[in-house]
């Protein structure tokens, strides 16, 4: 049914519909390397440049998808909403957790909220993106009581958001997950925590406030295709400890992790550091009460003179210079170099940002 077998001996790449073409080369590329039971899929951060992605084996899946199991106390009993694509980990995760448990699973991945809705009757436990969040509270959809748990990862979920969804039913659950460790890195335990609990399959420490992992989850390789095609194993990329150096910016305390954003979220800018994590908090609080909600976001560019820019980016149904100047109030002292109204927005699957957004 969902073209995924845990039972196969051999390695499976699932890959988007778009990179399809590139299937049979990145095999023979990794042909002369043993991937027997492994899954090879392209990393949920690749948003511009070079196409990276992860060899996954199974035995660190399954043990990613036991630890969740055990972190929210499923059962056998519990129905799983699929709703994202399986060349996501965190959909291929999904069957993980499922094929552990011998779970239900309630195929809802092509999105359209109400239908999703009516698709999540007898659901338990599914995982969503924040744009899907988004979608299910504008349209004032609530949840079916037997939803226990809504997982929400793959991108920057709003503070103002989640409580907005919380107002309607929606048992939000905020997660930290990456490729690298086959899912959930953290996750807050139930709809009311606000503290993101390392799950106990992973150690975790940092230096200068770069997250490091030691993993018994990690991802065996990483791939990366450009002009020429490159690998690296894990182990060749962590340290004399075992601890692989993540790019991702963290406060720790004791088991629980606050996520500042990713290395390349701060920036100097005329002398102001900025973090566009916190650029992107303030930003969508004000266009979630205005209903602009997704028609603006921030990027960071380039610039002859100041090495970097800040740009607002808006669609044309957005732009107005209230608005321009409201936003500009509230993260003064920065100020915004330059606004482009573009016709849509280039982005992943995942509804993150690409970086190549051409203007009107």
């Amino acid at each position: 049914m969902f073209d995924v077998d845990f039972e196969n001996k051999g390695p499976q790449l699932i890959c988007h519909p778009s990179y399809g073409h590139l299937r049979e080369e990145i095999l023979k590329h990794l042909e002369e390397i043993d991937l027997s039971n492994h899954f090879i899929l392209f990393s949920s951060g690749t948003t511009g440049g070079n196409i990276k992605g992860y060899a996954l084996s199974k035995k660190a899946l399954l043990l990613n998808a036991s630890a969740v199991n055990e972190h929210f106390q499923l059962s056998s009993g519990d129905v799983w909403g699929l709703s994202l694509p399986l060349y996501h980990v965190g959909g291929l995760s999904v069957l993980a957790r499922a094929y552990l448990l011998k779970n239900k699973i309630i195929d809802a991945r092509s999105w359209n909220p109400d239908e999703w809705s009516e698709k999540m009757k007898d659901v338990s436990v599914t995982t969503i993106v924040p744009t899907q969040l988004y979608d299910l509270v504008k349209k004032g959809i609530c949840p079916n009581k037997n939803l226990k748990y809504l997982i929400v990862g793959g991108d920057f979920l709003s503070s103002k958001l989640q409580k907005e969804a919380q107002k309607l039913g929606w048992p939000v659950i905020r997660t930290l997950g990456m490729s690298e460790v086959c899912s959930q890195l953290a996750s807050t335990e139930t709809p009311l925590s606000d503290d993101l609990k390392i799950l106990p399959i992973h150690e975790v420490k940092s230096e200068d406030g770069q997250l490091l992992i030691k993993s018994q989850a990690l991802f065996t390789l990483e791939f990366e295709l450009g002009k020429d095609f490159k690998v690296r194993l894990a182990e060749e990329l962590c340290d004399k400890e075992g601890y692989y150096k993540t790019r991702d910016l963290v406060r720790l305390s004791g088991n629980i992790i606050h996520h500042l954003g990713r290395l390349e979220d701060e920036y100097k800018i005329a002398g102001h550091l900025i973090n566009l994590n916190k650029l992107k908090e303030t930003l969508s609080e004000y266009l979630l009460g205005v209903n602009l909600f997704n028609k603006m976001e921030f990027s960071i560019e380039e610039d002859e003179r100041k090495g970097k820019k800040l740009v607002l980016l808006a669609l044309p149904e957005a732009m107005n210079n209230s608005v321009v100047e409201e936003i500009s109030s509230r993260i003064n002292p920065i100020k915004i170099d330059e606004v482009r109204v573009i016709p849509s927005f280039n982005r992943t699957f995942l509804g993150k940002l690409k970086k190549n957004q051409d203007p009107i």
